[in-house]
């Protein structure tokens, strides 16, 4: 039954081609026309000033805290690179799918908030660390400084950019199909640089349904002018599935 909600939907996926094709193949699976139109591209950040001070006081840091799967990705090519190890720390991650990818690290999470969110995680944190405590976050170049901010004054916190995400320099309009079902964002900066991307064709898709993951993603997608919004609070991709089958499903009622 859930196969056919999604039978013939043409569904624009705008993640990375890198963190994309599980999410296209089980929506493709279900029957959808799922479409890829990688707005951003994630690539390693070059070592600067501050992964050589992070590198001399590695061994201060009581705590390691990884908001995204890629921040888990580029942190350990960085980490390994420079033959240092977590043996020690104690680590918290924003999500399961976070969690997920450092423990094929062989990295156990100490904590994880209920609600997979950037800022149940720095709440979490604020009731949990010792006071003084030095806190390393690796993250993306356009992540918030949420934890670092809810810290404030009660930890030492180091923000480290392991990873650049950037506009798609080869994407334009003309490459999205003519007919749209759904579009299906999973971050804030994945609707920026889908307003980018297509400039003055944005009116064009504003009563087209998007699919957001979480609340800050669907907020961003008001702010941009979308009036049909759909928010996932299982910030996963089974979790966005679901309830996309469920939008598709109240039509057919």
């Amino acid at each position: 039954m859930n196969a056919s909600l999604l039978t013939g939907k043409t569904i624009v996926v705008t993640r990375a081609v890198e963190q994309s094709r599980k999410l296209l193949s089980k929506l493709r699976e279900e029957g959808a026309e799922a479409v890829s139109f990688p707005v951003m591209h994630i690539t390693k950040a070059e070592p600067g000033a501050t992964a050589k001070e992070i590198r001399r006081e590695f061994d201060a840091f009581e705590w390691v805290v990884f908001t995204s799967i890629n921040g888990v990705r580029y942190f350990f090519e960085w980490l390994q690179a420079e033959k240092l190890s977590l043996a020690g720390m104690k680590i918290a991650a924003v999500g399961r799918k976070t969690a997920e990818s450092l423990e094929r690290q062989g990295i156990y999470v100490d904590l994880i908030p209920e609600r997979f969110e950037g800022r149940e995680l720095a709440a979490l944190l604020k009731r949990t660390v010792t006071p003084g405590s030095k806190v390393l976050v690796p993250k993306g170049n356009l992540a918030k400084s949420t934890v670092k901010k809810t810290l404030a004054g009660i930890a030492d916190v180091t923000e480290m950019i392991v990873y650049q995400t950037k506009k798609n320099p080869v994407l334009d309009a003309g490459q999205l199909p003519a007919k749209v079902d759904l579009l299906l964002f999973m971050s804030p900066s994945s609707i920026s640089f889908f307003s980018e991307t297509i400039g003055s064709r944005l009116a064009d898709y504003q009563d087209v349904p998007a699919a957001c993951v979480g609340p800050v993603t669907a907020s961003r997608a008001k702010a941009t002018g979308f009036r049909k919004l759909i928010t996932a609070n299982d910030y996963t991709e089974e979790g966005i599935i679901d309830t996309v089958r469920i939008f598709f499903g109240k039509g057919k009622q």
